[in-house]
């Protein structure tokens, strides 16, 4: 496997958050590569294109790609949205951790499944006479694909515990398909399966914080899972979003530009990034340094060593220092 990766600032926040991600993968390992690219205005800037040719040709030799947010172009069209449909990022995976008890219910540690959605090939809204007619197409073989990267997540991870969300009492056919589907995948003979109606999960969560260590949920109801995680485990944007496909991997760990109203300039939380690379480190097979940064950032977060926006006090940079001390403590 190529130990590459290549990182896109993008605008906004991303330059300051992606800066934080290399500086924590170069102090982990020497065994990495990075590679940049560009993307986004900042692209369209100084190459006349939002998604240049030159970062396409980077994507021959670089497997895993981190990227920064993008303010769209006027013609709408998101270039992240494109790189997802052309390496064929069919799934998407966002990891939710309990960094510290005064955040969220201690000791949470959930990977949240779903599948990417071409919108403009699945998705339509047709404005009729006396309203909107909504449709969506679901393909079985999009469920079978998304499971069975989540199947081996699970099994390289011993991950045991998992859950099935479905909506059956609004959407029963492809509920009924998604819940067939989960099945095959994890049959309850092997894993510690529940299957329920998102509805009642949501539910029950608000009241007794989730324990699964994997959730797989219909689409259509990812996003407000993946907000009633966030608020279990502190914060969504403390949670790193990765698509997923057979070759690739895209790892888009901050939300989009607009997010910087929430933080102070020179003060933006890189945990997101920082936890990517965890996750990167993971799938090149340095188990022992993506243990050393996911540690170290768990460790600074017990410390109060943090960004304002978690209750600490910390700049961008400071709190960048603390996980790499921490990291190359660990590493000595």
């Amino acid at each position: 496997m190529s130990k590459k990766v290549l990182f896109m600032e993008g605008d906004g926040i991303g330059p300051s958050v992606i800066k934080s991600a290399e500086r924590v993968l170069s102090a982990a390992t020497d065994e990495v590569e990075i590679v940049h690219g560009e993307i986004g205005r900042s692209a369209s800037d100084a190459t006349g294109q939002y998604l240049p040719h030159e970062t396409m040709d980077l994507l021959d030799e670089c497997k895993i790609i981190m990227t920064g947010p993008i303010f769209l172009p006027e013609t709408g069209d998101d270039p992240i949205n494109t790189l997802t449909i052309q390496l064929d990022l069919f799934a998407r995976v966002k990891h939710f951790k309990t960094l510290a008890p005064d955040l969220g219910a201690e000791g949470r540690n959930i990977a949240l499944w779903g599948s990417n959605n071409n919108i403009d090939a699945e998705i339509s809204e047709i404005a009729d006479l006396d309203g909107v007619t909504l449709s969506k197409y679901v393909k079985s073989a999009a469920y079978d694909r998304m499971m069975r990267l989540a199947r081996e997540n699970n099994d390289k991870y011993g991950v045991k515990k998992v859950s099935c969300l479905i909506k059956d009492d609004f959407f029963p056919l492809s509920s009924g398909m998604f819940k067939e589907r989960f099945e095959a995948h994890f049959p309850s003979d092997q894993f510690d399966t529940t299957i329920m109606n998102v509805v009642d999960w949501a539910t029950r969560s608000i009241k007794y914080p989730p324990e699964e260590q994997c959730i797989l949920c219909v689409d259509l109801y990812s996003q407000i899972v993946a907000g009633v995680l966030g608020g279990v485990t502190g914060y969504d944007y403390l949670a790193p979003t990765c698509f997923v496909g057979d070759e690739y991997r895209m790892y888009k760990p901050c939300k989009k530009p607009d997010y910087d109203d929430i933080m102070e300039v020179g003060f933006i939380n890189p945990t997101a990034a920082i936890s990517s690379i965890s996750s990167i480190l993971s799938h090149l097979g340095l188990e022992d340094e993506a243990h050393a940064v996911m540690d170290s950032l768990t460790d600074a977060y017990l410390n109060n060593r943090r960004t304002p926006d978690v209750g600490g006090s910390l700049t961008t940079e400071q709190f960048t220092d603390v996980i790499i001390e921490n990291i190359k403590s660990r590493l000595a």
